[in-house]
């Protein structure tokens, strides 16, 4: 009896042993599973962080492109300014030489035997030789030339002298009455482009080193020439 007793008891602590030491067939599974899905989660975590500092970095990447065009657009901007200021600078050089290159043709065709009447030959000739050429004369010799070839008392300056006479009219002394030149200097003047049956109004008013003025107003205004 009592041996059926211990064997009944043995089986059952057997059994409670047995049913408590089982292992769920899914309980593994579930664990993979659950794992799995936290490693995939945490995966996808990760990934996705990963992703968002991706996306991070291609936004700065972007910002810092965007940064570089917008520098590189500015340094555009300034280069093509910069080359714009070039180009007007080598414009306004080139200006400058072709009108240095234009005086010194001019210059260089200049004879002290030559004859000349226009303001760029005439202002050259002076600026050259610190006289008038030799068919300038002064206003009472150029007078006389009139009343000897015309058998007439000169009256006024109503004809060419260049046309009738031979000459132009010049060297006599300008007083720079209308105080619009330095007044250090002293000065003469002289006609030059002739047209019509007049002397005109344009004059070299000049000194006898070289500087040399232009009015094509007669004394209104005046251009330096040299």
């Amino acid at each position: 009896m009592n041996k059926n007793i211990i064997k009944y008891l043995l089986s059952l602590v057997l059994a409670f042993v047995l049913s408590c030491g089982e292992v769920d067939p899914f309980e593994g599974s579930e664990s993979s599973i659950s794992s799995s899905s936290f490693g995939e989660n945490g995966g996808l975590s990760s990934t996705t962080s990963s992703s968002s500092s991706q996306n991070v970095d291609v936004s700065s990447s972007s910002s810092q492109n965007a940064n570089v065009s917008s520098s590189s657009s500015q340094n555009a901007d300034v280069s093509s300014s910069s080359s714009q200021n070039v180009n007007v600078n080598s414009s306004s050089s080139q200006n400058a030489n072709i009108s240095s290159s234009s005086l010194q043709n001019i210059l260089d065709a200049i004879l002290e035997t030559g004859i000349y009447t226009t303001k760029d030959s005439v202002a050259a000739y002076i600026y050259l030789f610190h006289k008038l050429p030799s068919n300038y004369v002064n206003k009472a010799t150029g007078q006389t030339l009139y009343e000897n070839e015309t058998g007439n008392t000169f009256s006024k300056w109503n004809f060419n002298p260049w046309t009738l006479l031979g000459v132009m009219i010049g060297g006599d002394v300008f007083n720079n009455n209308e105080g619009l030149l330095p007044s250090e200097n002293s000065y003469r003047e002289c006609d030059v482009d002739y047209h019509d049956n007049s002397r005109g109004t344009k004059r070299l008013i000049y000194t006898l080193n070289g500087i040399v003025y232009y009015t094509a107003n007669h004394y209104d205004s005046f251009a330096e020439v040299y």
